[in-house]
């Protein structure tokens, strides 16, 4: 960037834009013996000199005026007098056959330097820049150089994605806590006791969905499911790459400690191998596919237990209780015992009807 950049352009060209990486070859000054400096005629007041910020339009600056910075958005700008500081355009050509005390930045535009310009500071263009003979440049002068998001930008856009998946993933796990927490353990106990099958489940549903998805789509009838199916595989990916987060959080924090905890200990290394470039990518993927394959193992466990767990086949009638002291009896003669006891101690309490007959023909 330029040498002697104001703050308050060199803050406007980063914040609205981004950083320029200059590159190509050096184009050669044409002059053997470099003139002075730039001077300002006499009797210019550069403190009173006014800022130029065009937003759509043309700056031009005529022969005999002082201006301080020109700032033009969209447009162009004719430089014949006195720059004070630098001339940045964003998208348009830049003319100068006067002086600038400055640099000399076209974003998206060519440059040409007449035989009178002269240039304190630097001169870049993304285009073309041409230099007549005479004119003169203090600092470097770079055609085509390429305009990108590098540096600080680059990394706040790299810092920026790898926080909004991590956020994501954390809202996500958040979610499946408050209304499925039994889910989460089964899947986790699903992923820990047999990686092999969710690992191989997950790739099965990593190839087959967008087949599927393809296959749907390619009928007409089937074009809503194949649509949906292909616009839902980014949901799926999230989900499985939260419930490999939560696996690798209970390998961390072991039951039967809180959910809570295996939750934010898992997050936070997903979260912090995110940072790393390319290493996030390739942990996401195969996150994404053993979670979906551990959930495949958790359902199909669930599903083939589901008649022992509340549920009865017709026509089966459940055992009855047994009391504690009755371990040894059978279930189903309970009841006739009972009955039996009870006869037995009625019929001790109450005296056999032939005596009672034979007393009483006694008395008469």
């Amino acid at each position: 960037m330029p040498r002697r950049a104001s703050l308050r352009v060199a803050a406007l060209a980063v914040g609205v834009w981004a950083t320029p990486v200059v590159g190509g070859t050096a184009l050669a000054q044409t002059q053997t013996q470099p003139p002075p400096s730039p001077s300002m005629p006499p009797g210019a007041d550069v403190t009173r000199a006014e800022d130029q910020v065009v937003l759509s339009g043309t700056v031009s600056v005529p022969r005999g005026r002082v201006v301080g910075e020109v700032v033009v958005f969209h447009g162009r700008a004719v430089v014949s007098g006195v720059v004070a500081g630098d001339v940045v355009v964003f998208d348009g050509p830049i003319a100068v056959s006067g002086q600038v005390s400055g640099s000399v930045v076209a974003l998206n535009g060519p440059i040409r330097l007449t035989s009178t310009a002269s240039v304190g500071g630097d001169v870049l263009g993304s285009q073309q820049v041409r230099l007549e003979p005479g004119a003169f440049v203090r600092g470097d002068v770079r055609a085509d150089a390429t305009v990108t998001a590098r540096g600080a930008l680059a990394a706040l856009g790299g810092l920026l994605g790898a926080l909004a998946i991590a956020f994501s993933v954390l809202l996500v796990l958040l979610l499946l806590l408050a209304i499925a927490p039994r889910g989460l353990d089964r899947v986790a106990t699903a992923g820990i006791t047999a990686p092999f099958a969710s690992a191989g489940w997950g790739l099965v549903a990593a190839l087959g969905l967008p087949a599927l998805a393809i296959a749907a789509a390619a009928s007409i009838l089937g074009l809503p499911l194949g649509l949906s199916l292909l616009l839902a595989i980014g949901l799926i990916a999230l989900v499985g790459s939260s419930f490999a987060a939560f696996i690798v959080g209970r390998l961390i924090v072991r039951e039967p400690r809180a959910r809570a905890g295996a939750l934010f200990a898992g997050w936070g290394v997903a979260a912090a191998v995110g940072l790393v470039p390319l290493l996030n990518v390739i942990v996401w993927a195969l996150g994404s596919v053993f979670g979906v394959g551990a959930v495949i193992v958790a359902a199909w466990r669930a599903r083939s237990g589901a008649p022992s767990r509340g549920r009865h086949r017709v026509g089966y009638a459940p055992a009855p209780h047994r009391p504690a002291h009755a371990r040894g009896a059978e279930p189903a003669n309970e009841p006739a015992s009972a009955a039996v006891s009870a006869a037995e101690r009625a019929g001790d309490d109450d005296p056999p009807a032939d005596e009672s007959t034979h007393s009483a023909a006694g008395d008469d």
